[in-house]
């Protein structure tokens, strides 16, 4: 019996301990007081609303969260179809953050494609690890926890309410994630991508000041 707790323990813990550091270091982020991060991650300006980050369209970034919840109760292709619908989302964003910039008046007429398609990977990169791989990998790892603890209690397939306890915990966790590795995804496109091609942006800004 020892040995059989032993090993779900492990079990548990190696599950656990990877969705564990990306939700406690982005909350540690957060900690920081850092609010600059939340405005630029919101993508609007000048009072502009962002329908793809600043309305209810956001939660369509969120679906594969949901697919993951609800993976033990429905049939298999529904996981990959939240996934579709959630990748739908992040296209499209990044799609719209490429047009913006295109056609904004931002950049110098020589350089306005290139400067286009870097800010439109800085949407794609950071929809893909915020609204997809980070929450997605996350609510998978709590379903699957929930799961094996359930297992090894005897408690799984019972045909009753405690069949949706995995669900009903993935859901609830969802809210407490998202913020967090919002956080950590936008530091991580700071120290990372942002930081590599952030001269080459701001050499090709027209620089209205000194225009004639």
């Amino acid at each position: 019996m020892s040995v059989f707790d032993a090993a779900i323990a492990e079990s548990v813990a190696s599950a656990a301990v990877i969705p564990s550091v990306f939700v406690g270091t982005g909350t540690f982020l957060m900690s920081n007081g850092d609010e600059e991060n939340e405005e630029e991650t919101s993508g609007s300006k000048d009072g502009e609303v962002d329908i793809y980050r600043d309305t209810l369209l956001r939660y369509a970034g969120y679906a594969n969260e949901v697919g993951e919840a609800f993976a033990p109760l429905v049939p298999a292709v529904v996981v990959p179809a939240s996934y579709g619908v959630a990748i739908t989302y992040v296209i499209a964003d990044t799609v719209d953050k490429f047009r913006k910039s295109l056609g904004g008046g931002k950049y110098k007429q020589s350089s306005v494609t290139t400067c286009a398609i870097v800010e439109g990977l800085d949407a794609l990169i950071w929809q893909l690890a915020a609204s997809v791989a980070l929450p997605g990998y996350t609510i998978h790892q709590v379903v699957a926890i929930t799961v094996t603890l359930l297992s090894a209690a005897g408690l799984t397939e019972t045909g009753g309410p405690i069949d949706a306890l995995p669900t009903a915990i993935g859901l609830a966790t969802i809210p407490f994630i998202v913020k967090p590795l919002d956080e950590l995804a936008e530091v991580g496109m700071d120290v990372t991508f942002r930081k590599i091609f952030a001269p080459y942006l701001e050499s090709c800004v027209i620089d209205f000041d000194n225009m004639d």
